[in-house]
């Protein structure tokens, strides 16, 4: 019995990160130039995190967000990428998400 959850458990952490790999890769090689203000030019790429303990998905947003944007427009593109229907996140799960880097500025 012991050996079958084991098999189970093994079997579901594989497929959790085959997930993550091909959302990694099919995201990843989306990459777009966004404007978040007329005067700035910015890369967007993707990353993947760990949700520690004390994580919300407005945390995440003031930490990796663009500064000056909305943190809702955010938070509302991670659930997006990630398919969440709440801003309900669990300890120890990953998540994909945008980061901007400043391409130009005027």
């Amino acid at each position: 019995m012991q050996m079958i959850k084991n098999y189970i458990y093994n079997n579901r952490i594989m497929l959790t990160m085959a997930i993550i790999l091909i959302l990694s890769i099919s995201i990843i090689g989306s990459v777009a130039v966004v404007k978040a203000d007329e005067s700035v030019q910015y890369n967007k790429s993707f990353i993947s995190i760990e949700i520690e303990s004390g994580d919300t998905l407005s945390s995440i947003a003031k930490e990796y967000a663009i500064m000056g944007t909305e943190y809702d427009d955010y938070i509302q593109e991670v659930r997006n990428i990630n398919n969440l229907s709440s801003d309900t996140i669990h300890t120890g799960c990953y998540l994909m998400i945008p980061v901007y880097e400043v391409v130009s500025s005027k």
